[in-house]
């Protein structure tokens, strides 16, 4: 399969995504753990899960409008920075 990069984030839009990725594989991570007698607990997490993977995917939609990238199914490469497509 070929790949095709559709834009160089600098490194705030770097930092942001990456800060946003992370938070919301560790609060995925969480979930799996906790105790669902928790509930006040879990309530949080699952609150907080929503909260970020809104906040994840309107990065998403907001940069790609932003920059008017091409195509729809992007992915980041996190050692180069740069956002892909699949052709």
């Amino acid at each position: 399969m070929n790949t095709k990069e559709v834009w160089q984030l600098n490194d705030d839009e770097f930092k942001e995504i990456e800060d946003l990725f992370e938070k919301k594989i560790a609060l995925e991570n969480l979930i799996k753990i906790v105790d669902a007698d928790s509930q006040k607990l879990y309530d949080k997490l699952i609150n907080d899960y929503g909260k970020t993977v809104h906040h994840f995917d309107s990065w998403w939609n907001e940069m790609s409008k932003k920059y008017d990238w091409e195509g729809k199914n992007w992915w980041l490469d996190f050692k180069t920075k740069k956002i892909m497509m699949n052709q």
